[in-house]
């Protein structure tokens, strides 16, 4: 009796001892668990702006988890500082011949003086503006003039522009190509549909009448925006000149005012043109169906005197 006694007794402060061990361990858990949560919500907490001033001249913003300065007018980021912006035109001279500008602040631009153009790279040299005519011979059947986008050969009669560059003269291919022409043929007021034949012989059309319409007035023909001029034509052949009775237009809107239009702003020149069919058609860049040489035609077939709108047909 008594050795079972002390048994239970032995037991029974062996397994308290195991509870208060139990106890010890999970408390540790608990505590190492919180040290580490705290560790976490003290790293979440970290503002990537702290430290930043942008160096006085901006504001710092963080944008996802990194940090960039937005600068002050003036002033452009360079990692998290902020560094004075550069005037674009530093060090552009414009060759000595111009002044340089920015509109937009980031890109140079230079203003030529007169008798100089942009060259170079973006435009940044100014040189001296050449004739561009030097060297043109119009292969001794033309003369060159200036337009305002480059050189033309004005050629004489007999002869036209090359299709390759304009700048020689080369033999006009005289068969044309038949279609519909509308005109009043016996003068009772009305129009006939005449088809010409094919021939070796082409038909010149000749603006007989020309008003000119814009927003604001009528009259003496000059390079406006919008223009259009409504013209009666008349067809030239080697024996015999047709008056058509019905008008075209010739529309020259979204052509810059001051540039060439297709009658009275060029200068005056000799070119024997053809053309087969109706002259309706736009200024360039605008043409579609015909090319259209940008310049006043004066004394252009024998013995007669008038002022041409000339387009080849293509």
């Amino acid at each position: 009796m008594k050795k079972l006694f002390l048994t239970l007794i032995f037991l029974t402060v062996f397994t308290g001892c195991d509870d208060d061990n139990s106890n010890n361990s999970n408390n540790t858990n608990s505590n190492n668990t919180n040290n580490s949560n705290n560790s976490t919500n003290n790293t979440n907490n970290v503002n990537p702006c702290d430290g930043v001033n942008c160096s006085g001249h901006g504001q710092c913003v963080v944008s996802g988890s990194a940090a960039s300065c937005d600068c002050d007018e003036g002033w452009v980021p360079s990692g998290l500082t902020c560094v004075e912006a550069q005037d674009p035109c530093t060090g552009i001279d414009c060759s000595g011949h111009g002044d340089c500008s920015s509109t937009n602040g980031t890109t140079p631009i230079c203003t030529c003086d007169n008798g100089y153009v942009n060259a170079g790279t973006g435009g940044l040299e100014c040189i001296e503006e050449s004739n561009d005519c030097t060297g043109v011979t119009c292969s001794n059947h033309g003369t060159c003039v200036i337009q305002s986008d480059g050189p033309v050969c004005a050629c004489e009669n007999g002869y036209t522009p090359s299709a390759s560059h304009g700048l020689d003269c080369v033999p006009v291919d005289q068969v044309c190509i038949g279609g519909a022409i509308d005109y009043d043929f016996d003068n009772d007021g009305t129009n006939d549909t005449w088809f010409e034949p094919n021939s070796d012989e082409c038909l010149q059309y000749e603006i007989l009448n020309r008003t000119r319409a814009t927003h604001d007035d009528e009259g003496t023909p000059e390079c406006h925006k919008p223009l259009m001029w409504n013209v009666l034509w008349a067809a030239h052949g080697r024996n015999h000149s047709i008056r058509m009775a019905n008008q075209g237009s010739l529309f020259h809107d979204d052509y810059p005012s001051g540039q060439n239009c297709a009658y009275g702003c060029g200068p005056d020149c000799e070119m024997n043109m053809y053309m087969t069919g109706e002259g309706e058609d736009h200024c360039p860049p605008l043409s579609h169906h015909c090319n259209i040489m940008r310049c006043s035609f004066t004394q252009v077939g024998i013995g007669y005197s008038g002022t041409w709108n000339t387009q080849n047909f293509l």
